[in-house]
């Protein structure tokens, strides 16, 4: 990789890092109830914080890992984020094979796209994780933003069109479909189950993966979550910790995240897997 793509990925690193920052904000105030503007402070003493302690990253490991004004200790959260969100947005970029001086104007577009999908994706999944929820508004706003990607990609061409015979459609009407398809059985497991088996919030969640992903990248990347999802629940159990049980409530979010992943970057198709 010659110096000038380097470049590049470094540039997305900064603007993967730059809108973890912003993710962060979005995570605790949402809960909190705060508003989304207005100066930051810190949650200990309570004291605007000047913009140098705001730098992403950076500020983290100048003051290491502690407020400027109390010493107490910034959540790692805030370093991990942006991290993540870095590289991920360094992973789309190679997935797509971007170059800004090369890539066309609709390319960009969907680069972008995947960029904002994967930015709410983290987002989901961190917040599942301190709180045991997904926000509606994540939700929507990722099933809003894959149903539009989706009907762009449908408009272009980019999916067969409507002018061929039914048969030969099939594909891209099935993706237009993907999201009610692949979220019914976890809305059904949660109906019948009274939500103890599964929260309607994950079936949400898949309805967006579904659009983003398209039919079968969709399915499996819900197969890929409950096989990454079995062996650390497994290893769980057979420890036998006192905090963990098999009535233990665990967030399935970070596992649905993880296996559209693996679907994402692999192009995993598990539907044309012969044995």
């Amino acid at each position: 990789m010659d110096g000038y793509h380097l470049v590049l990925l470094a540039l997305t690193f900064v603007l993967g890092v730059s809108i973890g920052s912003f993710v962060n904000v979005l995570i605790f105030r949402l809960r909190s109830g705060s508003r989304l503007t207005g100066r930051s402070k810190c949650m200990s003493c309570g004291r605007t914080l000047t913009p140098w302690m705001l730098i992403p990253l950076f500020s983290f490991c100048y003051q290491r890992g502690k407020c400027a004004y109390c010493g107490a200790r910034i959540a790692l959260q805030y370093p991990l984020v942006e991290i993540i969100l870095g590289m991920l947005y360094v992973v789309i970029a190679l997935v797509h094979g971007y170059d800004p001086l090369q890539t066309s104007v609709s390319q960009t577009f969907f680069v972008l796209g995947d960029m904002v999908i994967w930015t709410t994706l983290l987002a989901v999944t961190v917040y599942d994780l301190r709180h045991k929820i997904i926000p509606d508004s994540f939700s929507l706003f990722l099933a809003a933003t894959a149903g539009m990607l989706l009907l762009v990609k449908w408009k272009l061409g980019i999916l067969p069109t409507a002018y061929l015979p039914f048969w030969e459609t099939m594909p891209s009407w099935i993706d237009l479909l993907a999201g009610p398809l692949v979220a019914a059985p976890f809305a059904l497991l949660w109906f019948f189950s009274g939500g103890r088996a599964m929260g309607l919030g994950d079936a949400k969640l898949v309805w967006g993966i579904a659009w983003f992903l398209g039919f079968a990248e969709g399915i499996s990347s819900v197969i890929l979550a409950f096989w990454v999802a079995f062996f650390p629940s497994l290893m769980l159990l057979l420890l036998r910790s006192k905090h963990f049980t098999m009535k233990s409530e665990i967030p399935f979010a970070p596992f649905l995240v993880a296996g559209a992943f693996l679907a994402y970057v692999f192009q995993i198709n598990i539907l044309n897997w012969t044995f």
